[in-house]
């Protein structure tokens, strides 16, 4: 173990998700493809998706799902409005919470919640809180609650940490909050 337990120190680890993906399927008996339209792409009115699959057909929980642009913005609206779309429960508004908050950190500034990284980003002489769900290339989901706005990028630089990480700690402070917040960009 890098550290000591008890969210004092936060490592992502890919693994991590798929055993919790494991979790569910167990607990809740059905296949996590099934789950995952019956509970979120049917009531999100997501498009064409693709989730990719382990050799034994159940669904890989740490990555490589597809799906359209503005089914991601999606995510982020929902976590926005509570856990509501268009008027429906999807996701109660407990765990939308929890997920905000943060439980373990990776440095000052950037905490980890369920699933939700938690950055503090200044910008035009303000700090603004996001909540960023992403993945490795510069996929980004990025709710900002300060702006009512929810963000996405749909990059591709796999493995390159340092030119796609810089979308969200970049990108999103010099140009997306000034036009948002309405002060230039």
């Amino acid at each position: 173990m890098a550290a000591a337990p008890g969210g004092t120190k936060a490592v992502y680890c890919s693994a991590g998700v798929n055993l919790l993906g494991g979790a569910i399927r167990n607990a809740t008996g059905m296949n996590l493809p099934e789950l995952f339209a019956r509970d979120y792409a049917g009531p999100m009115d997501c498009g064409l998706y693709h989730m990719n699959l382990m050799p034994q057909g159940e669904a890989y929980m740490a990555g490589g799902m597809n799906m359209r642009p503005r089914d991601q913005l999606k995510l982020g609206q929902l976590y926005l409005d509570g856990g509501v779309w268009r008027g429906r429960r999807v996701v109660s508004a407990a765990w939308v919470k929890a997920s905000w908050q943060p439980s373990s950190r990776f440095e000052a500034g950037h905490a980890y919640g369920y699933g939700w990284h938690i950055v503090d980003l200044p910008s035009g002489g303000k700090e603004y809180r996001l909540y960023e769900a992403g993945g490795n290339g510069g996929q980004f989901v990025i709710a900002i609650p300060q702006l009512d706005l929810v963000v996405g990028f749909t990059a591709g630089n796999y493995g390159d940490f340092g030119t796609w990480y810089k979308l969200m700690t970049d990108w999103v402070p010099a140009y997306v909050i000034p036009a948002a917040a309405g002060s230039g960009g």
